[in-house]
């Protein structure tokens, strides 16, 4: 006895214009559906053109397979697959009610584009406008239509904005310096300088804000800027009082404060607390949500960050105020030439000078680390990092590895401590996984400074508190 119930490939005879209707109505579903879903995750306004693109690819997918759907039973199907699974049970549905292997097969690649479809619109327009055309009127032609590309550029273009902030500050200390008349170089040596290390801005988040800001409709780089531009003078805060402690000479005690995290939301003029255009989420869950999808299409993690790079200028102030030999001068040039520009990455090891595979994307092969396996920017780990600058600066490896690093120096204490030398967060074998660091100095406060290159940051230069050991490179000709 045969199974009316029962599919086999190849039986039966093809009914084209059911299948048409199924299949686009389970389209349709899936893209409304989908939009109000990008919405709460994290997307915008422009969902419609998701459902519309979704219909589109439907009905393109009926109209190219003529699928072999089976009257009433396909039609009870699709219905089924809806209340189970909603409209992606609805287009899976559909999809296996098809007769043909070849059927089924072309129907899920049709699926995977509308699935794609809902995933554009939840990632920031100011990116993938240029890639996927979601807003054909705002277009740059120019514009590459690689989307690492398009990041490394747009981040370039925040953290030149970041940069301009910090500059602005530091010009409002030096005019605070001028209009009191009091002493520039007592002044600037007690200068106290958060903006120098602050790691506290995340490119993801700025150009989610502003792109949920314009509910992913008229985005351009020259707007984000202006708007970014407008606010540059409250990034970094800065607060001073006066002093007259030494020789009776009148100075100032600056204080350059961390980057200011709220003024991105000023600077695109967000109501966090806001409904998010018709949509059952708010702008500030909106923005937090597509961060973090950004964060995992771009690196596929959901932490990491950046920090503003030393200018030039802040460079050389900042080794003009060393005390210490050309050796190691040479190395803190290299070292603090990194800084803001050159990402963390597991086993990232490099030849000496500027590597133009720095920030492009590239796999994880070694081993031990939760991102193993995952596409990342490449860049170095924290041996790596102390490595390349000694080759870099001197023309001497100090091997890779945090404990080939150890068991190529020797024990200092920390009073010893010279710009150049290591310092360690454990002794190797004591922790599943070391740090270790470059000494660069002393902050206005006595504050040990290190510059390294840190999980999540980068190459950063900050006063941690976790170092707790010193050694010093042997083989080197310090010249001290």
């Amino acid at each position: 006895m045969s199974d009316q119930n029962h599919q086999q490939m190849g039986d039966g005879s093809d009914n084209y214009g059911q299948a048409a209707k199924n299949i686009a109505n389970a389209g349709k579903q899936i893209g409304q559906a989908g939009a109000k879903q990008a919405a709460t995750k994290g997307a915008e306004a422009g969902a419609q053109a998701a459902a519309k693109g979704a219909e589109a690819t439907a009905n393109a997918a009926a109209a190219t397979v003529k699928a072999s759907v089976e009257g009433g039973k396909a039609v009870a199907g699709i219905a089924t697959g809806t209340a189970a699974g909603g409209p992606w049970g609805a287009i899976i549905m559909a999809a296996w009610s098809a007769r043909h292997t070849l059927s089924k097969v072309l129907i899920f690649l049709c699926l995977l584009l509308m699935f794609l479809v809902s995933l554009v619109v939840m990632l920031p327009a100011i990116i993938f406008n240029s890639i996927f055309r979601t807003d054909p009127g705002t277009v740059d032609p120019a514009a590459s239509t690689d989307m690492y590309v398009q990041f490394e550029e747009l981040s370039g273009i925040v953290s030149d904005c970041i940069t301009a902030g910090y500059d602005y500050a530091f010009s409002e200390v030096e005019r605070i310096i001028d209009d009191g008349l009091y002493d520039y170089d007592y002044s600037m040596d007690a200068l106290v300088n958060h903006g120098l290390t602050s790691a506290d801005y995340d490119v993801c988040y700025v150009l989610t804000a502003y792109s949920v800001s314009m509910e992913q409709r008229g985005t351009t780089r020259q707007d984000m800027i202006d708007k970014l531009e407008s606010v540059k003078s409250q990034m970094f805060p800065v607060t001073y009082a006066v002093n007259n402690s030494i020789a009776d000479v009148d100075y100032v005690v600056c204080t350059i404060h961390p980057f200011d995290q709220s003024v991105i939301v000023k600077a695109f003029s967000i109501d966090t607390a806001a409904q998010y255009g018709e949509f059952n989420t708010t702008c500030g869950e909106a923005i937090d949500n597509m961060a973090r999808a950004l964060k995992l299409t771009m690196y596929g993690t959901v932490t990491g960050g950046s920090v503003p790079p030393i200018t030039d200028v802040e460079l050389a102030a900042f080794l003009a105020n060393l005390d210490c030999s050309a050796e190691r001068m040479k190395l803190m040039e290299a070292a603090l030439s990194l800084v803001g520009r050159v990402p963390y990455f597991w086993g990232g090891k490099s030849a000496a000078g500027w590597n133009e595979e720095w920030n492009t994307p590239k796999q994880v092969t070694a081993a031990g680390s939760s991102s193993t396996g995952t596409l990342r920017l490449f860049g170095l780990d924290c041996s790596g990092f102390t490595d390349w600058v000694y080759k870099t600066a001197l023309g001497v490896s100090v091997q890779a590895g945090s404990s080939n690093q150890w068991s190529a120096s020797t024990a200092i204490t920390k009073d010893q401590l010279l710009p150049g030398d290591l310092g360690f967060m454990a002794q190797p074998g004591t922790v599943a996984v070391n740090h270790v660091l470059m000494f660069a100095g002393k902050d206005a406060r006595g504050n040990l400074m290190w510059v390294h290159c840190a999980s999540g940051s980068g190459v950063i230069l900050n006063s941690p508190s976790y170092v707790k050991y010193y050694r010093r490179p042997n083989a080197v000709d310090w010249g001290d």
